[in-house]
């Protein structure tokens, strides 16, 4: 049997510590769609996949310093 990486859920505060962005600026990217939806669990909390925001973390990291290299959303 392969291994598989079991995803580690984060809550909404540790979320905001890895990417620096509050409550209402998450809420209005994931409906824009430029950052990763967080998972329901439960009938009132969610929590994001980790692997999804640093993934999203680094790619802020990549595109302020190769301005040129992807075009993303104007924010």
């Amino acid at each position: 049997m392969a291994d598989k990486t079991i995803p580690v859920l984060i809550p909404r505060r540790r979320m905001s510590e890895l990417c620096g962005l509050q409550r209402s600026a998450t809420y209005q990217r994931v409906s824009d769609g430029t950052f990763p939806k967080p998972v329901t669990i439960g009938s009132a909390a969610v929590r994001w996949v980790e692997s999804e925001v640093i993934s999203w973390v680094q790619r802020q990291i990549d595109e302020s310093r190769n301005p040129g290299a992807n075009k993303s959303k104007k924010e």
